[in-house]
């Protein structure tokens, strides 16, 4: 059943090539859009802009695990390869709407203090359309 009322952010995940990051502590997905100049004299002295290229990204951040089964190690393989992967950001919850898209890592970094846990970074740029569909 889909889900209803104010989402728990606890409940969105990032999959990368068919597996939820493991450890995630927070995800996002940013839908851009780029516009194209269309000032004329016309425009009595206001810039005027139309739509143009639109772009995705999504970025994960999650506690390091050597063991984990879409960890640090799994995504460094995946930027070292260059490799385009499946994302999807969303619930496994029946009935919620999830995003998929085709894309390639643009940065991981990871992070560790003096007896703090240790975490990293993942972020990821779309290539072509998203698609939306239910769980």
């Amino acid at each position: 059943m889909a889900t209803t009322g104010i989402l728990n952010g606890t409940d969105l995940i990032v999959k990368v090539a068919g597996t939820a990051i493991t450890h995630a502590t927070s995800a996002s997905i940013n839908f851009n859009m780029e516009t194209r100049e269309a000032t004329t004299k016309d425009s009595a002295g206001y810039t005027a802009v139309l739509e143009g290229l639109r772009s995705v990204t999504i970025d994960v951040e999650a506690m390091t695990a050597l063991d984990a089964a879409q960890g640090f190690e799994e995504l460094y393989t995946i930027w070292k390869n260059r490799t385009q992967v499946a994302l999807v950001f969303g619930t496994t919850e029946t009935g919620d709407q999830i995003y998929t898209v085709q894309g390639y890592m643009t940065s991981l970094s990871a992070s560790s203090g003096v007896e703090d846990s240790s975490t990293f970074s993942a972020s990821f740029q779309a290539t072509g359309a998203v698609t939306e569909s239910n769980n």
